[in-house]
C-alpha cells in the first residue's frame, strides 16, 4: 500500500525552470515565469546561469517555443518522461507528442541539454542548494497536512495503490503549477506545484490555505493520472454534448477546450466536491468558483458527485462504472437544455 505522499524538489524540474528563464519563454508567457521580490534563490539562479544564455540548448529551446506549442504543462511533462541522465524513453507516450508534431527539435534540445548541464555545472548548483530545498519541503509539509488524501482515493477507486508512488514536486522557478501527470511507467504519479505570491509580489509560501478546498488541489492533480487514461480509453462510449456558449467562452478563457479535457476536469472537480464533503467542510464556495470563474456547471458537478458517491459506497470496480459516470455530463447538459 502506498503509505505517504512524497514531497520533494526534483532536479529535472529545476533544470527546465532554469532553461525557461534563459529562453524567450517569459516574453511569450510572462505570467508563467516567476518574478518575485525578496526571493534570493532567483538572484542566485540569474547570477550562476546568465553566462549560458547563448548555449546551443537554449537556442534550440527558443526555436521550440517560437514554432511549437510548448507552454504551461508541456515543459514539465517532458522533463518527467526523462531519466536522471536526460534520456527520453517515453516519446510515444509523451502527451504532447501530437502538439509538438513529433518534432526532432525536442530530442535535439534534450541531447544538447546534457552539455548545458555539464558546462554550467548545474549539478553543483543544485547540490549547493539542498539546505534551501529542504527548508521549502519542511515549509510545505507544515502548511498542508495531506494525510487524508490517499485514504479518500482508496475508498473512491477501491484500490490500495500498492504499486503506485505519489509525489508532489515543488517547482521553485515557476508561478504556474498544479500540473498532474505520471511517468513513462504509469506507476509514479506527480503533482508539480509552484510558489504562491501575495499582492505585493512577494513569495508567500505554499498552498492557498489548509482547508479541504485547497488540499483537494493535490487530489485533483493525482486524479489526472487515473481519469485521463480512462477517458481516452472509453471516449467512443461517452455521448457527445454541446456546451452553452457563455460557459464555453469561460472555459476557453481558462485554457479548457475540447470535450475530452472538459470531461476529465468535470469528473475530477466532482471528485473534489466528494472529498470536501467527506471531511465535513463546506463546498459551496468551491462550486461557485468553478461555475462563475471557470465555467464548470454547478448542476453537472453535483450530479457527478452524487454518482461518484454511489460508486464509492458500493463494491463496484471504478473502471466498470466509468462510462456511466462520464455520461452524467451529456445527460445533465441535455436536461438543462430542455428546462430552458
Amino acid at each position: 500500500m502506498a503509505k505517504d505522499i512524497n514531497v520533494k524538489v526534483d532536479k529535472r524540474i529545476e533544470l527546465i525552470g532554469v532553461c525557461l528563464r534563459l529562453s524567450c519563454y517569459k516574453e511569450k508567457l510572462p505570467s508563467l515565469v516567476i518574478e518575485l521580490k525578496n526571493y534570493p534563490y532567483l538572484e542566485e539562479v540569474e547570477k550562476w546561469f546568465a553566462p549560458f544564455k547563448e548555449h546551443k540548448a537554449i537556442k534550440t529551446l527558443n526555436e521550440i517555443i517560437k514554432t511549437l506549442s510548448f507552454g504551461y504543462d508541456a515543459p514539465v511533462f517532458l522533463m518527467l518522461q526523462v531519466d536522471d541522465n536526460l534520456n527520453f524513453h517515453g516519446q510515444d507516450r509523451y502527451p504532447f507528442a501530437t502538439r509538438l508534431n513529433k518534432s526532432p527539435l525536442v530530442l535535439k534540445f534534450l541531447d544538447e541539454l546534457k552539455d548545458f548541464v555539464k558546462v554550467s555545472k548545474f549539478d553543483k548548483f543544485f547540490d549547493s542548494h539542498k539546505e534551501f530545498y529542504n527548508s521549502e519541503i519542511d515549509s510545505f509539509n507544515k502548511a498542508l497536512p495531506l494525510n487524508d488524501v490517499l485514504p479518500f482515493m482508496r475508498k473512491l477507486f477501491h484500490k490500495d495503490f500498492a504499486d503506485r508512488e505519489f509525489n508532489i514536486i515543488l517547482s521553485l522557478l515557476s508561478t504556474s503549477g498544479g500540473y498532474g501527470c505520471s511517468d513513462i511507467t504509469g506507476k509514479k504519479f506527480y503533482c508539480v506545484d509552484s510558489k504562491r505570491r501575495d499582492a505585493q509580489n512577494n513569495a508567500s509560501g505554499w498552498g492557498y490555505d489548509s482547508r479541504a478546498g485547497a488540499r483537494s488541489h493535490y487530489l485533483h492533480e493525482f486524479c489526472h493520472s487515473i481519469i485521463n487514461p480512462l477517458t481516452d480509453k472509453y471516449i467512443k462510449q461517452i455521448e457527445n454534448f454541446e456546451i452553452p456558449n457563455a460557459e464555453k467562452e469561460r472555459l476557453a478563457r481558462n485554457a479548457y477546450a475540447g470535450n475530452v479535457p472538459i470531461i476529465n476536469e468535470f469528473i475530477i472537480r466532482a471528485i473534489q466536491v466528494c472529498y470536501i464533503k467527506d471531511v465535513n467542510e463546506d463546498y459551496s464556495q468551491f462550486l461557485s468558483f468553478n461555475e462563475e470563474r471557470i465555467g464548470y456547471n454547478r448542476k453537472i458537478l453535483l450530479n457527478l458527485a452524487e454518482k461518484l458517491e454511489e460508486v464509492k459506497n458500493s463494491n463496484s470496480n471504478f473502471e466498470d462504472r466509468f462510462v456511466e459516470i462520464a455520461n452524467v455530463i451529456p445527460k445533465t447538459y441535455a436536461s438543462l437544455q430542455k428546462e430552458k
